[in-house]
């Protein structure tokens, strides 16, 4: 019998100006939301941390091409694991979690605010045995060097599973999908 894991999968499209409309927003529009895990993901020990699948994809007049596709590991003894603008609390058991859309300016333009006017942390949902849940949000960045924009879709995918079929992500829907997609001008 496998021991239940989080699986975490952190996936960022790249695009900028050139490619921002049609019929390069159409190709965006279709890409798969979730891919398939890397074998080795299943073999890390996570008492030494919390392994997760990270994708960088880049968007260009030539198509979409990954540059990164690795797994990063989360510190073990964290309280809190951040991936991106969302943060994921141990809550009580280890089957049991609690997830938490955190905007800063790592997660660019526009700001999203709460009602009292402050940077928004809104807690998205919670995690518990055999849940596949999806996280959404986009932003606008510039570059530092030469002031263009470029704009980013992340997409955090988490299930919590003894499974470990590398397919898992992309052979269901998630359960429930929390969106924060802004308009970028």
């Amino acid at each position: 019998m496998n021991k239940e894991r989080l699986l975490l999968q952190f996936i960022t499209l790249r695009w900028e100006k050139e490619v921002r409309g049609a019929p390069f927003a159409g190709v965006r529009n279709h890409m798969e939301k979730a891919l398939s895990l890397p074998e080795n993901l299943f073999s890390y020990d996570t008492s030494y941390g919390q392994p997760y699948h990270k994708v960088v994809i880049v968007q260009n007049k030539k198509g979409l091409e990954t540059v990164q596709d690795q797994i990063v590991i989360l510190d073990p003894g964290a309280e809190k694991w951040k991936v991106g603008c969302v943060e994921i609390a141990k809550k009580g058991f280890e089957s049991e979690y609690e997830v938490t859309f955190s905007y800063s300016q790592e997660c660019g333009k526009p700001v999203r605010y709460d009602k009292r006017n402050h940077a928004l942390t809104e807690q998205a949902f919670g995690l518990t045995s055999n849940e596949y849940r999806r996280i959404l949000y986009n932003g606008r960045h510039i570059y530092q060097d030469t002031g263009e924009w470029y704009y980013e879709i992340h997409i955090v995918n988490m299930l919590l599973t003894e499974q470990n079929r590398v397919n898992m992500l992309i052979d269901h829907e998630p359960a429930a999908v929390y969106k924060q997609i802004e308009i970028l001008y």
